[in-house]
């Protein structure tokens, strides 16, 4: 069943750039109303613009999502201005490009920071009042890395794997509070999210200038996130590629350590040093 998003309040985070932009676009096409969150207080104002101009209700707030103060803020002024919003969309997110052996501690905490722990925190921040309206949807933006992690992007696929685990049993433990759970699995796509991804050997610099070049458009992903909402979709998988991975991983799980080592000899360091942690 389609369920109608007219009139819907969302709340979105990374709204100004890349696939989160594109999406509140579409959705305002769709007639939902806004509060959209993002560090990049320039990128928000312009998105702001562009919603109102097709005529919807927003607002927009530059929070950092790892601030769990900055988040309880925002609830304060989402439920003065708004009520209770229908929609939350846990879009924020950064990219990290390095061998395991070479990241740090201070890496580490970023990365699960930003792409987990600012979606628990949205998510345990806005939940009650969805409960207690009696229904919603929440929409959390992973990768299509989990299910086939590449060598040297390990780290950033445990922070977006966390963010999957974690969502998957969300839907089943919201299901009686009538609260649908999405998680999204993108695979390579065309945003800035890659802008701050360091690529210092050969084969990473050709990976980001396969994703930059061959990679699909943000507007694709957000279509079939849009119509994950639409259709209140457990899952929104992207590419073909991404479905080979999300199936075939069991039955061939040879042909998959043999792609993951061809793949680790084209794009990791060969050197001994590890990145010291004290």
């Amino acid at each position: 069943m389609v369920q109608d998003l007219n009139g819907k309040w969302v709340l979105l985070t990374g709204a100004a750039s890349g696939i989160g932009k594109e999406t509140v676009l579409l959705l305002a096409r769709e007639g939902c109303n806004f509060v959209l969150a993002d560090i990049d207080e320039i990128g928000l104002r312009a998105i702001e613009q562009e919603v109102k101009s097709l005529g919807c209700q927003v607002f927009t707030k530059v929070v950092d999502v790892t601030n769990r103060d900055q988040i309880k803020a925002l609830h304060v002024e989402v439920a003065d201005r708004v009520g209770t919003i229908d929609i939350l969309v846990n879009n924020a997110g950064i990219g990290y490009n390095n061998d395991l052996r070479h990241t740090s501690e201070a890496d580490w905490n970023r990365l699960l920071a930003i792409n987990f722990y600012s979606a628990l925190y949205m998510t345990n921040t806005f939940l009650p009042e969805m409960i207690k309206k009696g229904g919603g949807q929440i929409v959390n933006i992973s990768t299509g890395q989990v299910f086939y992690p590449v060598p040297t992007w390990g780290a950033y696929a445990a922070s977006k794997a966390a963010l999957a685990t974690y969502s998957e049993c969300l839907a089943w433990e919201l299901a009686p509070f009538k609260i649908r759970v999405t998680t999204v699995y993108p695979g390579l796509i065309r945003t800035p999210f890659y802008s701050d991804v360091r690529a210092t050997r050969f084969g990473q610099k050709v990976v980001l200038w396969y994703i930059n070049a061959l990679g699909s458009k943000p507007q694709a992903m957000a279509r079939k996130i849009v119509a994950g909402i639409k259709k209140r979709r457990r899952r929104v998988i992207q590419s073909a590629l991404n479905w080979v991975t999300y199936i075939g991983k069991r039955p061939a799980p040879l042909a998959y350590d043999l792609v993951g080592e061809l793949f680790a000899t084209a794009l990791c360091d060969r050197d001994e040093e590890c990145k010291p942690w004290i």
